[in-house]
């Protein structure tokens, strides 16, 4: 299998189409507790993989149990704790800002977090190792490769 824009275009089509007039009706006869449920528990099978939460969990699950070989035992529990911190600022302006009327100007928040990480983060007291750990790439190692990168 190779990663492809195929799919995504066909899913982003598929989405368009169900949102005419015709498709609507039909999706209107869903109960929205069904809908309600499906997408509660999409974005709690995402939570799972999320980096913020991985990262509260270790902080908080007892050290005796995590493996040795867990990357964020190489990282001081203070500059894990301030790393977390910035990651749930950052997280909290981009979601106050979508319940207000300033909602449109959201991808600007998140544009913005660009140069935090790329000038402020960096003067902040982490090692090069501890950012690579803390802010390493998420892609898995299939999605990395066959974009032409690599981890």
């Amino acid at each position: 299998v190779v990663e492809q824009r195929v799919s995504n275009l066909a899913q982003g089509a598929l989405c368009l189409v169900l949102l005419t007039g015709p498709f609507l009706h039909i999706l209107n006869l869903i109960p929205r507790g069904v809908l309600a449920g499906l997408f509660w528990y999409m974005g709690a099978d995402a939570l799972q993989g999320n980096g913020i939460t991985l990262k509260l969990l270790y902080l908080i699950q007892d050290k005796t149990l995590t493996p040795p070989d867990e990357p964020l035992r190489k990282v001081r529990k203070s500059h894990l704790i301030l790393f977390v911190t910035i990651q749930l600022l950052g997280f909290g302006a981009a979601f106050a800002m979508t319940q207000t009327m300033a909602a449109i100007g959201f991808p600007v928040v998140i544009l913005l977090l660009v140069p935090v990480r790329t000038l402020i983060i960096p003067r902040l007291p982490f090692t090069p190792e501890e950012l690579s750990i803390l802010d390493g790439p998420t892609a898995s190692p299939f999605t990395m490769e066959s974009v032409g990168g690599s981890l």
